[in-house]
């Protein structure tokens, strides 16, 4: 099992807080976001972890060292993450979790998703729909629409963490080749959006009533470093 990390992006919605610091190095509860979520990975037998970095890349080198490998995507500020991800397309292989680089979660939204067998597993939670995070539409166990999901049919919100098998990665792959001559402003989910449109089985996992947050904005960074017990979020 390996982890991608998307990483290389510039945060801009959260200025002037990343004017100097990428988003995956704010401290919350004691340490970095990535520090976090590297550790939680770690303790789950993931050791090979990806780090795709761009803006203000050497932080990320001076900040991990070598306890993480680093691959440099240059255009990071002409693209979403869509292309960030089709430049390290060759170790999108075997067992493989795909995450955003600004999620702070339960110890417990990993260990589920690391129980799933399917080909492709989005982390879903099905609580509430909010604004601001990427919203989804499931039935039963399947994955509808991302991305493009309409607010009326939203079923609840993806967190920004994915696992694909082998064969998994061979599909996103393949679809992503589809897309990379345009959509310079999308997420890669955008590729799961033109495969569960079209029928092919995407699952999610539910993570409903686990804590997690995805630090987009000012506020929700505060909103996290406020809470007394994130440093118990084990």
């Amino acid at each position: 099992m390996k982890a991608i990390i998307l990483a290389a992006g510039k945060g801009s919605r959260l200025y002037p807080v990343t004017l100097d610091l990428p988003k995956g190095l704010l401290v919350i509860g004691g340490e970095t976001i990535l520090d976090r979520l590297i550790r939680q990975f770690k303790e789950f037998g993931i050791d090979d972890i990806l780090l795709v970095v761009g803006y203000k890349k050497e932080k990320f080198k001076k900040h991990f060292g070598e306890s993480v490998r680093y691959i440099e995507y240059k255009d990071y500020d002409k693209t979403n993450n869509l292309h960030t991800l089709w430049s390290v397309r060759d170790y999108i292989s075997k067992d493989t979790i795909i995450t955003f680089a600004d999620l702070v979660l339960h110890d417990s939204v990993i260990n589920k998703l690391m129980k799933s067998r399917n080909d492709i597993t989005v982390t879903v939670d099905t609580s509430q729909v909010l604004d601001g995070t990427m919203k989804v539409e499931v039935d039963n166990d399947r994955l509808l629409s991302i991305k493009t999901t309409t607010v009326e049919d939203a079923s609840g919100n993806f967190i920004g963490l994915a696992k694909f098998s082998n064969s998994g990665c061979k599909m996103l792959v393949n679809e992503m080749s589809k897309l990379i001559s345009g959509n310079f402003d999308d997420y890669y989910t955008l590729a799961l959006d033109k495969m569960s449109r079209r029928g092919e089985v995407i699952n999610y996992c539910d993570i409903s009533g686990i804590y997690w947050r995805e630090i987009d904005t000012k506020d929700e960074y505060d909103e996290v470093r406020s809470m007394n017990h994130i440093s118990q979020l084990r």
